[in-house]
């Protein structure tokens, strides 16, 4: 409970220092990951921007502060990555490139391993497939996001002979979806603006400057219905 305690007040007082302004994509040395949001709370200097030992008493403020991520939830992720890191505690981001622990195949952003792809590297190759099925949108609704989501699985499915989309990978492809589309959606229209994911996946910077704002809490209950509405909107 003290632990807890300590972590809820590391992220409150936190949560008052953010400049969303501090940004710089990273430098030789540096290493990221094949997680967006990681990338981009690194690029903002709210992680460590060297992108190495990340712990839980680094993660939980950073991602209550900057994406108001409620601590249960973030713990949760946490512990799935510590499970690619060499003691169980911490990890480096390069550490989640291995496959089938967060990382899967079927990325919005990044090219299955099996292909030949550097999956902690940007593919504007597979990130332009995604975005094409939305369209001429310029925001973009849960069930929009859903379909990007099944076209992009649907496409690895027919290409990569090695293609793996078991209980986990498919768990782990709704939550992504969920968790981008509740951390840029505008609260009053419902949407997402589909600049915002461009700026996100493309930049791994928050895209501050253009209008977007901290979140309402995502919670672990937010989070699950958010992943029930992408399933509901998938024909899987």
């Amino acid at each position: 409970m003290k632990f807890l305690s300590s972590l809820l007040a590391s992220a409150a007082l936190a949560a008052a220092t953010v400049d969303f302004g501090n940004w710089h994509p990273p430098v030789a040395g540096d290493v990221r990951s094949p997680c967006p949001a990681l990338n981009t709370l690194a690029n903002h200097g709210i992680l460590p921007r060297d992108g190495k030992n990340y712990t839980l008493d680094k993660l939980v403020p950073a991602f209550g502060k900057a994406l108001n991520v409620s601590v249960e939830t973030i713990t949760t992720v946490a512990l799935a990555g510590f499970r690619a890191g060499s003691d169980g505690k911490s990890f480096n981001l390069d550490d989640l490139k291995k496959h089938g622990i967060i990382e899967h195949d079927a990325s919005l952003s990044r090219k299955d391993v099996a292909l030949g792809g550097q999956n902690q590297d940007f593919s504007p190759e597979i990130f332009n497939e995604f975005l094409s099925y939305f369209g001429n949108q310029t925001e973009i609704t849960i069930q929009s996001a859903a379909h990007a989501r099944w076209n992009r699985v649907k496409t690895e499915h027919d290409r990569n002979p090695s293609f793996s989309y078991g209980p986990a990978a498919q768990f782990n492809s709704y939550v992504e979806t969920a968790t981008y589309f509740d951390l840029l959606k505008n609260p009053a229209t419902g949407t997402v603006p589909v600049e915002f994911i461009k700026i996100f996946f493309s930049q791994e910077r928050l895209p501050y400057v253009e209008g977007w704002r901290t979140p309402a809490v995502i919670s672990g209950f937010r989070v699950a219905n958010s992943v029930l509405q992408v399933a509901l909107y998938t024909p899987e």
